[in-house]
């Protein structure tokens, strides 16, 4: 598993939560290439420094992948805050991602 820090260094300014967002990749695949890139976009767009992303290669950590019950990838999950959301897919589809992780088009 490999983590990419937040853009900023403050975790939190105490009013909005802070997202770990684990993404699950499958080698250098390009749906998995391009899930991470469109979240990479949506969370500097978004979350402006209160994110963290994991990405877990599942071809290097398989059992990663069966431990979070994840089946197919690439495969976004959010860890916190709760509750737990599975986004499946490369993530292109910004509303739809946006309502699953509980975000808005205006929060920035």
């Amino acid at each position: 598993m490999s983590r990419i820090p937040k853009t900023k260094s403050d975790a939190s300014n105490g009013q909005r939560d802070h997202y770990l967002l684990r993404l699950f990749m499958a080698g250098n695949g390009l749906n998995s290439q391009k899930a991470l890139v469109n979240l990479r976009t949506l969370c500097q767009k978004h979350l402006d420094g209160r994110y963290t992303i994991e990405t877990v290669d599942v071809v290097q950590d398989f059992q990663a992948a069966v431990k979070d019950n994840i089946l197919v990838t690439p495969a976004l999950i959010l860890v916190t805050p709760l509750p737990r959301v599975v986004v499946v897919g490369n993530l292109s589809d910004f509303p739809k991602v946006l309502a699953a992780l509980r975000l808005s088009e205006s929060e920035s």
